[in-house]
């Protein structure tokens, strides 16, 4: 319970911290007018993280910590049989669980019912840092439960894992927020890193830029699997999805319920799997 106690207070502060920085960077270097109030934007993305955070950590946050110290001291996963020191584990789970993430990611633009979840996090018309914080309560448990599944057969230390999570939490933030990197630091970070310009072609109305660009944390596995894409023009993106056009369409009682809306497009998903 203590260390549960500490690791979701150490990934509260680097959240915090994240949204503090990134959203000082967006009103001094703001790179896209938004469309919404900022104000409003903020607090329904923000009010939708910290509830989806509140209900997880209370209702499954203790047991999924302890779900990992029992692999550990059991032994179990595949990291546990070579009994690395710890800043191997972390340095090793950090590279897998982010493929693993990516692998998990494309699942929820090519399986048609994880789609139905995902696609509040794509409705946004607005992509700024709060956008990291947009998923619906059903995907988080779904991937928390995923995460457990990878544990069993990983086997990373509690620790690993509290660090993974938080630096996909604050790569989000930077990924999303509403800023871009000058070149040539841009193009040099992305060789990494996923950036700004990187991300926000995903969140694009788009098919063919939406199914793409799935890396969370190091952009090489877009590159090593054939689904990066790179644009210039990124002042010409639109965001969100062409079935959820207008900002009334995605407020927070329909956010909700998205996930048992109509088939997207009839279907936006079912047309990139059978094509």
């Amino acid at each position: 319970m203590e260390i549960a106690i500490e690791t979701g207070f150490w990934r509260f502060l680097v959240a915090f911290g994240g949204l503090a920085i990134f959203g000082a960077l967006e009103i001094f270097f703001q790179f896209r007018k938004p469309l919404e109030s900022r104000i409003k934007h903020y607090i329904r993305n923000i009010s939708i993280g910290v509830s989806n955070g509140l209900i997880m950590y209370i209702t499954v946050g203790s047991f999924i910590v302890a779900y990992y110290e029992a692999l550990a001291k059991h032994g179990i996963g595949l990291l546990n049989f070579f009994h690395l020191g710890a800043w191997t584990d972390i340095i090793l789970s950090l590279i897998f669980l982010d493929f693993v993430t990516y692998i998990w990611h494309m699942a929820y633009h090519r399986i048609p019912f994880l789609w139905r979840l995902h696609r509040v996090h794509h409705s946004d018309l607005d992509v700024d840092v709060t956008s990291a914080s947009r998923f619906h309560l059903s995907e988080v448990a779904l991937s928390s439960a995923f995460k457990m599944v990878v544990g069993l057969l990983w086997g990373p230390s509690a620790i690993a894992l509290a660090v993974h999570e938080a630096a996909l939490g604050l790569a989000a933030q930077f990924q999303h927020a509403n800023i871009r990197i000058p070149e040539p630091w841009e193009s040099i970070t992305r060789l990494l890193f996923v950036t700004p310009d990187m991300h926000h072609i995903h969140h694009s109305d788009k098919l063919k830029e939406t199914n793409s660009n799935y890396s969370n944390l190091f952009s090489i596995w877009d590159r090593l699997f054939g689904t990066y894409t790179e644009l210039t023009e990124h002042e010409k993106i639109i965001y969100g999805l062409k079935d959820y056009p207008k900002i009334e369409d995605v407020w927070m009682k329909k956010l909700i319920v998205m996930p048992l809306g109509h088939q997207c497009g009839a279907s936006r998903i079912e047309k990139a799997v059978n094509t």
